[in-house]
C-alpha cells in the first residue's frame, strides 16, 4: 500500500517539487501552503507521515506541530530553512521524529522519509507498561509514566528515551545508539544534544523523587539497572 505524505509548505514550487518526488518513490503525496490547511487535512484525511516547515505564514510550523501531537502520534519530519541547535532541540521535543535543513538533496529525503516510516512501522509495543526501579512505571498506549503513582511531565523525545532505557533495562546504550534509536538518523552526531535531554531528564526524575536511576557510564553509554 502507497504511504500517504502530507508536505506543508508556504512555496508552491516547493511542495510541489517534493510530493512529485515522494511520488517517483512510491508515495501518495499532497501539499498544503499553512499550518490551518494542514490540520484540516489531518482531521478529515488519514496520513502516513507528515512533511512540515518552520517558517510558515501564520501559524508557525512549531505552533501546527503543537497542534497536531494533541491528537495525534502522525510522525513528522520538519523541513525548513530554521538550522540553528536551538531550533531543532525544540522541534525534537515537540515531538518530530527527523528535523531536515534546506537546502537538502531531494534523494536525501527520499531516504529519511523511507526511514522513518520503516521505523514507525516497526515500533508495535507487545506490552503497554514498563516498570523501573523507585517506582517508575510507563504506560505506552497512553503515552503516561509517573513515579510512586505521581504523573511526571516529559517532552516526547525525553518520554522516547526514557522508554529505550526501560525496554533494555540492564543494557548499556551508547549516545550514537540512542541518537539513531531515538531521532532515527546515524548522521545526527551531537553527543552534547543527547547529553542535554538525559540531564534534563535525569532532573525531573529526581524533583519526583526517583534518585539517579540513569546511570553513566564513562565513555561506554548509559543504562538503567
Amino acid at each position: 500500500m502507497q504511504p500517504r505524505i502530507l508536505v506543508v509548505d508556504d512555496e508552491p514550487l516547493v511542495r510541489d517539487t517534493i510530493a512529485g518526488v515522494l511520488e517517483l518513490d512510491g508515495a501518495d503525496a499532497e501539499g498544503v501552503g499553512t499550518g490551518e490547511q494542514a490540520l484540516c487535512a489531518l482531521e478529515s484525511d488519514g496520513y502516513d507521515l507528515v512533511i512540515l516547515d518552520v517558517g510558515l505564514p501564520g501559524m508557525s510550523g512549531f505552533d501546527t506541530m503543537r497542534e497536531i501531537r494533541t491528537g495525534s502520534d502522525v510522525p513528522v519530519i520538519f523541513l525548513t530553512a530554521a538550522g540553528e541547535l536551538s531550533e531543532r532541540v525544540a522541534g525534537f521535543d515537540l515531538g518530530a521524529d527527523d528535523y531536515v535543513v534546506k537546502p537538502t538533496e531531494l534523494p536525501e529525503l527520499s531516504r529519511r522519509v523511507r526511514a522513518v516510516l520503516r521505523r514507525r512501522s516497526s515500533q508495535v509495543a507487545v506490552l503497554d507498561e514498563l516498570n523501573g526501579p523507585c517506582g517508575i512505571r510507563m504506560r505506552l498506549r497512553s503515552h503516561e509514566i509517573c513515579v510512586s503513582e505521581e504523573p511526571l511531565s516529559l517532552t516526547p523525545k525525553e518520554f522516547s528515551v526514557m522508554r529505550l532505557l526501560l525496554e533494555r533495562r540492564g543494557q548499556v546504550i551508547n549516545t550514537d545508539e540512542l541518537s539513531s534509536e531515538v531521532w532515527g538518523y546515524e548522521t545526527f552526531g551531537s553527543r552534547n544534544f543527547v547529553e542535554a535531554h538525559i540531564s534534563r531528564l535525569r532532573s525531573k526524575l529526581r524533583t519526583a523523587g526517583a534518585g539517579d536511576v540513569i546511570t553513566t557510564l564513562r565513555g561506554v553509554g548509559y543504562v538503567i539497572r
